[in-house]
């Protein structure tokens, strides 16, 4: 579903899902998308975002 969900959104070319570490590794296109539109994604489909300083989880 995470996977379904993210790559829905244009200018997203690959995700990784880590179960066991509860991640996900998205690369994505910056002139047409950027983390906040994906984290909003996330966000609204009840998925948790936890930031670390250099990096969103």
């Amino acid at each position: 579903m995470v996977a379904r969900l993210v790559t829905s959104i244009n200018g997203v070319s690959r995700v990784n899902i880590n179960i066991p570490d509860r991640t996900v590794n998205v690369a994505y296109d910056s002139r047409i998308t950027d983390a906040y539109v994906i984290q909003m994604t996330l966000l609204k489909a009840g998925y948790k975002i936890v930031e670390e300083p250099g990096r969103i989880f």
